[in-house]
């Protein structure tokens, strides 16, 4: 996101509580991001490879957009998402209400701390924008590592990380927020520490994006 995006948004932001959406504003601001990161998703899930019959997890789902897009690919297999926020699982269950009714998804709330799914469960883990505000980042990852199927690929997603020539007023987010924004080099350390052996970043031309694979 553009420097100029994150200060027009900083009072929606602020109202909506983008660490736990709550209430209407927290529903208008999920019904933004859903369009605001679309672009970021598309590039994103073209990094991996999802197969018609996978089961998928997509931790802090939000809005539910990025279950949606995948649903486009996982035509034969199951989704579920899984957030704290009540309201982030209210608002991805209306938008996927067509998706859930069909018996192809299912969204539940729940904390990344504490995931409630068996050892291996799922072929592919995703997250978009949402580790800045894992608790626990060390242990959140091993926690969804462990959910992932051995040769299963974990995918993260974000619009800014670590590096020299963010601009102030994106750093001014950071801190303000206290987000969890690491760099490249710290993902690996994280992602390897939680037991991913093969560790792979893209990064977008043009953007601050980078998208973080795991390979379980």
């Amino acid at each position: 996101m553009a420097e100029a995006d994150w200060q027009k948004l900083d009072r929606e932001t602020v109202e909506g509580n983008p660490r736990r959406p709550e209430g209407e504003a927290g529903r208008a601001m999920l019904a933004r991001m859903n369009e605001s990161h679309a672009q970021l998703v598309e590039w994103g899930l073209a990094q991996i490879d999802l197969r018609a019959g996978d089961t998928v997890l997509d931790i802090g789902c939000g809005g539910g957009n990025t279950l949606a897009r995948m649903a486009q690919r996982v035509t034969e297999g199951h989704l579920v998402g899984i957030d704290y926020a009540e309201t982030s699982v209210e608002a991805s269950r209306a938008f996927n209400a067509g998706l859930i009714e069909a018996g192809r998804m299912e969204i539940l709330y729940g904390s990344v701390e504490h995931l409630p799914f068996a050892d291996g469960q799922f072929d592919a883990v995703v997250t978009v924008e949402s580790f800045y505000f894992w608790p626990s980042p060390e242990e959140s990852l091993k926690e969804a590592a462990r959910v992932i199927r051995r040769g299963g690929t974990f995918l993260l997603l974000a619009e800014i990380y670590g590096r020299d020539d963010l601009p102030e007023g994106i750093r001014a987010k950071i801190a303000g927020y206290d987000l969890t924004n690491p760099t490249p080099e710290e993902f690996e350390r994280l992602f390897r520490a939680a037991g991913f052996s093969d560790v792979t970043m893209d990064f977008k031309a043009g953007e601050y994006w980078i998208a973080v694979r795991g390979v379980r």
